[in-house]
């Protein structure tokens, strides 16, 4: 029984129009956003760049925050980002006042010399300007620096630069070759050179996944309604776990069958660059990467579109769930590199490389992983209990079906 329903509504899947439309969706998105992706080759020495990464070295994110820091106290205008969007901070005279004292003590400087060295600087640069690093004081340590630096942050409103979770975003400097080969081997090394790219095909795809599958949940589970065919559905002899669950099987399936077949497109490019370079590879990178990283926001997204749609006899799933997408990815811009996972729905890691961020944070991102897994089955028992429910002809909220009719659950 439960096999035949599952492929029943695998077909019913395959036959629908939104279906269609989210895989063209998740096409575009791969195109646009991957599809020129160029696999990395072994640095040479005596080019002109290598990129740049994120140091951890506390000197060089001191540098580089004092000296966003300097610029923005020079400007008086400081950019926050609360909930994600940029929020430009004017603060009063006082508040003004008081970065300005912070800086002197970081620094070394008092606030005239500040302000005569940014001008010196911009009035010395041409073209596109960038933060000018700003030395800190001899003797000034990485403790005291952060407690300054939280304090701008408070008096910012928080969301700055400037706090305690952000300040290690602020040490990305250019690397070196030296730098550049480390990572490389790491790459290939570490991840079989197929392990870095499947993080970055995840990083994009977990984009569209936290909001995609809620339309194809939503627009299945009232499918039903609109054609008026739930009062022969609640009478099915199909027991309500084995319809909700094959249902929602089917889902997942369907929505995980598209990024399986476009996973070889670049999972193809890396067997050809190792073929090329003689390195070995990860052949199941991408594999394990859909199934660790992107299947769990599948399940957890497609579980909330089923069951607020089941409750509600509405679409307000696609509401909520647009809520929590939006929230998900501005927040998640702050880990963007990867490592900072956080209980985010969409974790980030916008880059091949970064091997050490990734295995850091991995911990973090399983239990990340873990949680919405449950969740989603929790959630999945929640419908079928309400569908038991409407059966049974309770809890509907758009009249009752099946008042009087005690059917089989």
């Amino acid at each position: 029984m439960f096999g035949q329903l599952f492929l029943k509504e695998c077909r019913e899947t395959a036959r629908s129009l939104i279906y269609w439309i989210l895989v063209g969706i998740m096409l575009f998105f791969f195109a646009t956003q991957l599809g020129e992706t160029e696999i990395a080759r072994e640095p040479e020495k005596g080019q002109e760049s290598y990129g740049m990464h994120q140091s951890e070295d506390p000197d060089v994110i001191m540098r580089n925050t004092l000296g966003t820091l300097a610029d923005e106290y020079y400007r008086e205008s400081y950019t926050t980002y609360p909930i994600g969007f940029a929020k430009t901070v004017k603060p009063d005279k006082k508040e003004q006042k008081r970065i300005g004292e912070i800086l002197e003590e970081a620094t070394g400087l008092d606030q005239g010399e500040i302000k005569k060295t940014m001008e010196e600087y911009y009035g010395s640069v041409t073209g596109l300007v960038a933060e000018m690093p700003m030395e800190p004081v001899d003797g000034l340590t990485y403790k005291r620096f952060k407690e300054l630096m939280k304090e701008v942050d408070e008096l910012l409103g928080g969301g700055s630069h400037y706090g305690e979770q952000y300040l290690a975003a602020n040490g990305i400097e250019p690397m070196t070759y030296e730098d550049a080969i480390k990572e490389y081997h790491l790459l290939v090394e570490k991840d079989g050179l197929s392990g870095g790219y499947a993080r970055l095909f995840s990083d994009y795809m977990v984009i569209i996944l936290g909001i995609l599958p809620v339309f194809l949940a939503t627009t299945r589970e009232m499918r039903d309604r609109r054609a008026k065919m739930q009062e022969l559905i609640y009478t099915r002899r199909a027991k309500s776990g084995t319809i909700v669950v094959s249902r929602y099987l089917s889902m997942i399936v369907m929505t995980l069958l598209p990024l399986f077949l476009l996973s070889f497109l670049p999972l193809a490019e890396c067997i050809k660059v190792a073929a090329s370079d003689g390195i070995r590879i990860d052949h199941l990178a991408y594999a394990k990467y859909i199934l660790g990283w992107l299947l769990p926001t599948v399940m957890i997204v497609t579980a909330v579109g089923m069951f607020l749609t089941d409750l509600t006899d509405t679409a307000a799933a696609v509401l909520v769930q647009g809520v929590w997408w939006f929230v998900s990815v501005f927040t998640g811009v702050q880990g963007i590199d990867g490592g900072a996972y956080g209980w985010n729905l969409i974790p980030r890691h916008n880059t091949e490389l970064n091997y050490k961020g990734f295995h850091d944070g991995f911990v973090q991102l399983v239990s990340n992983r873990v949680l919405y897994v449950s969740f989603a089955i929790i959630i999945v028992a929640l419908t079928v209990g309400i569908y038991s429910q409407k059966r049974r002809g309770r809890l509907n909220v758009r009249g009752k079906i099946l008042a009087d009719r005690k059917s089989k659950s």
